[in-house]
């Protein structure tokens, strides 16, 4: 007699446990192949030193006519 097997349910019941997982961990793999193509872009908005930012400040608060003179 031949035994015939329809389906492994070990592996059925994995499969949704584990789909998700490879969902997630490929996006992430996507997300960093992305960002690794983009490459470094740093330069472009550099951070104000602190005399930048107080002419910033200031030019704002004249636009919004509650700067004191």
């Amino acid at each position: 007699m031949t035994t015939v097997y329809l389906a492994d349910h070990p592996l059925i019941t994995a499969v949704p446990a584990f789909l998700p997982a490879f969902i997630v961990v490929g996006i992430i793999v996507a997300l960093v192949v992305r960002d690794r193509r983009r490459g470094d872009d740093d330069d472009d908005q550099p951070f104000l030193d602190e005399d930048e930012m107080m002419d910033t400040y200031a030019r704002e608060l004249d636009e919004d006519g509650d700067a004191q003179r």
